[in-house]
């Protein structure tokens, strides 16, 4: 008939079929996925896009300034804190690392500029009380902008090209480490250089020395106290060696510090020069 379309249960049926659907109020059916788990085609799972695409690395950046402040705030603690590994093990950011590196380009070169600032005002006050004011005053201080570019390249390589480099070297001694985690160390490991570059503008050579070598260290053995379990479960034989090689990069970095961006030939330093 017209209506052969409609099928039409038993009165039974129906309430025991409506019985059986319908969840208790407030309740979730077996069946239904945890609250904050991605399904496959899910618009909210990164996992979908290609590796070109930003949208896949959308879960790195969504930290929230509490997790941040902990994580800067633990990265100032160098080797007191060996649980940062296992703490950002599963929910590493690239946020606080870009961020953390970004700040200390632009402090570092204008820190080194201003501080350079100084130690020529130093010297152009010298070779006045000296009787030598001419020479001195024929020069003219310029902002040096391959400070920036410099210190770019150093903080930038160091963080993503130097932990991309450890990343493929612990892969290939078939660690599980994600590459996001070597960044997140590396990136957060550097915050403790940013208070250190405004301290060593003081024109005093052993101040600086001190300063960097602290900041240097502490940091250094942040990334190492960090890294060393991973790396000794990857590659026992050889986990004295990686850690060596990974501290005395470091140290080369800190000592790159120093020498490049706080030291001023031809200028006076209080209390010891250099």
């Amino acid at each position: 008939g017209p209506h052969s379309w409609l099928h039409v249960r038993p009165a039974g049926t129906a309430a025991a079929a409506a019985a059986g659907s319908s969840p208790a109020a407030g309740s979730r059916p077996a069946t239904a996925p945890p609250a904050n788990t991605t399904l496959p085609g899910d618009p909210d799972d990164p996992n979908q896009y290609p590796f070109w695409n930003v949208r896949r690395y959308r879960p790195l950046f969504n930290v929230d300034t509490k997790d941040v402040v902990w994580r800067v705030g633990s990265s100032f603690l160098g080797p007191l804190k060996p649980d940062f590994m296992a703490v950002t093990m599963a929910s590493p950011d690239l946020y606080g690392p870009f961020w953390v590196a970004t700040t200390l380009i632009f402090v570092t070169a204008v820190a080194g500029n201003y501080a350079d600032f100084i130690a020529f005002k130093s010297e152009q006050k010298a070779a006045a009380a000296g009787g030598d004011a001419g020479s001195i005053h024929e020069r003219q201080w310029y902002t040096d902008y391959a400070k920036m570019s410099f210190s770019a390249l150093l903080f930038y390589g160091y963080v993503f090209v130097l932990g991309l480099a450890l990343y493929f070297a612990l892969r290939w001694f078939k660690s599980e480490i994600k590459l996001s985690n070597v960044w997140c160390i590396y990136g957060y490991s550097l915050t403790i250089f940013i208070p250190m570059a405004f301290v060593c503008i003081v024109p005093i050579g052993w101040v600086r020395w001190l300063v960097v070598g602290l900041a240097t260290g502490m940091s250094g053995l942040f990334i190492v106290s960090n890294l060393k379990q991973t790396i000794y479960d990857a590659a026992p034989a050889r986990a004295l060696m990686l850690l060596g090689i990974i501290a005395g990069i470091h140290a080369a970095v800190g000592l790159l510090l120093r020498l490049y961006f706080f030291h001023y030939r031809g200028a006076p330093e209080a209390a010891g020069s250099g």
